[in-house]
């Protein structure tokens, strides 16, 4: 059995295929550092070798700590603000200290929105 001319482009074709496909999936993480960089707020490590597996797993532990961080901070502030409800509308807590939770809470909010 011979291998054709049109064989061999047919291998070069998805060859070149499959190294474009590596590109546009190596360029979306690439995107991905970035949000997460500039929206989550984040510094995302370099990993010691340009790999997909070493590149992804390094953005999955950076979108879990964004997310993580995200989640404490608005539990915190939401903690916050039912403790001013209390003690502006109950008997049970003091204003100032409630008061004085809740803006430390919206600071750090605040600093987590600014990234």
């Amino acid at each position: 059995m011979s291998i054709t001319p049109k064989a061999i482009q047919d291998l070069l074709d998805e060859l070149e295929a499959s190294r474009q496909a590596r590109r546009r999936a190596w360029d979306v993480l690439q995107d991905l550092r970035v949000v997460l960089t500039n929206l989550g707020n984040v510094t995302i490590e370099v990993p010691p070798r340009k790999t997909f597996e070493a590149e992804g797993a390094i953005l999955k532990q950076a979108l879990s700590d964004c997310l993580r961080d995200q989640r404490a901070v608005l539990a915190q502030l939401a903690d916050a603000a039912r403790q001013v409800d209390k003690a502006a509308f109950g008997s049970t807590a003091d204003f100032g200290p409630a008061h004085q939770a809740l803006l430390k809470a919206l600071d750090r909010a605040e600093v987590l929105l600014q990234g």
